[in-house]
Formats: C-alpha cells, sequence, structure tokens
C-alpha cells in the first residue's frame, strides 16, 4: 500500500527560483514572517529544488555557526571598514 506522502511527486525544477531562495534566505535567518514560512513551507513540499535549497542554506549556516570563532573586533578596524564602505 502506498502512503499519501509517496504519492505526491515533488517538481524537479522551480520556475521561481530566484524569489524562493530569496524567502529561504529570509527564513534562515530568522526574519521571515509566519506568513512566509506558512507559504514556503507548502512550496517545499512540492518542489524539490526548493527542498534541497533550504536544507543546503540551513546546513550552512548551521556549520558556520559552530565552526566559526567569535572574538571582539578593534573599533579602529570596525571604523576603517564602514569608512571603505561609505566611499564606494
Amino acid at each position: 500500500m502506498v502512503s499519501e506522502a509517496e504519492k505526491i511527486q515533488k517538481k524537479t525544477s522551480c520556475e521561481h527560483q530566484a524569489e524562493c531562495m530569496k524567502m529561504v534566505q529570509l527564513i534562515v535567518d530568522g526574519q521571515a514572517t509566519d506568513e512566509q514560512m506558512v507559504q514556503f513551507k507548502q512550496n517545499m513540499d512540492k518542489c524539490l529544488p526548493c527542498e534541497k535549497g533550504y536544507e543546503l542554506e540551513k546546513c550552512i549556516k548551521e556549520t558556520m555557526q559552530l565552526r566559526l570563532e567569535k572574538k571582539c573586533i578593534p573599533s579602529n578596524l570596525i571604523d576603517c571598514i564602514k569608512q571603505k564602505i561609505k566611499g564606494l
């Protein structure tokens, strides 16, 4: 007997990939609204590229949080970077 989950065929290409990846970034960064999260979850349940993109971004963020060492940055370095950004 085939379950309901197995009956659902996911899309293998995404016609809205750029918009979906922007949504993935919002979700992974914790900036998406509840409505956006629900909407993306519904899409991800039907779209394999969106599901894979979300999983990849989530994995990258988690890995970076575990592997990077947090250090204090000298204030003069911060000022220098801000001045260079303003100069662009």
